[in-house]
């Protein structure tokens, strides 16, 4: 937000890196969610995991603050990561809800429909309308909404585990 109200050298950086990590980070919680990686039988490979994610991103980071900022090679970085994610995710949806027969299980498919919707506002920039209304802009309109909506599925998610939980013990 500060960036977009104050553009500077080290907002715009900053807005970089916040956004950076927030897809890295989806893309480090999203195996851990869908491959269950938090396990106990599984705690190597989330070892593994955890280390390979942190690695990647401060490469990202490094990479942009000592040898080059690269607006190209950022947005690709954080579409790859968001497009693994978003086929994690659709995978899980489709799984989960073949299992369950809820109609919130298809919720994170619907969620990475409704991201890669907004995101072609992102990746298809146009000159702003009127003076004030461009391409960035509804990408973060377009947010809103799936932010509300993916914690409510997060919600619902844990309280299935939790009742699941329940009933093996």
């Amino acid at each position: 937000m500060i960036f977009h109200s104050r553009d500077f050298n080290l907002t715009e950086k900053l807005d970089y890196y916040a956004a950076g990590a927030s897809v890295f980070y989806g893309l480090y919680y999203t195996p851990i969610r869908v491959f269950r990686l938090e396990q106990s039988r599984k705690e190597q490979l989330l070892n593994i995991w955890t280390w390979t994610c942190l690695a990647l991103y401060v490469a990202h980071v490094s990479y942009l603050t000592f040898w080059r900022w690269d607006y190209t090679y950022n947005m690709a970085a954080n579409v790859v990561a968001g497009i693994v994610q978003n086929i994690l995710w659709s995978w899980f949806s489709v799984t989960r809800y073949r299992k369950m027969h809820k109609i919130w299980a298809a919720w994170p498919g619907l969620i990475v429909a409704w991201i890669v919707f907004a995101m072609s506002f992102e990746l298809l920039d146009f000159p702003p309308v009127w003076g004030m209304i461009d391409a960035h802009s509804l990408w973060h309109l377009g947010t809103v909404l799936p932010t509300y909506w993916w914690y409510n599925f997060l919600l619902k998610d844990a309280q299935e585990d939790m009742a699941g939980e329940r009933l093996k013990a």
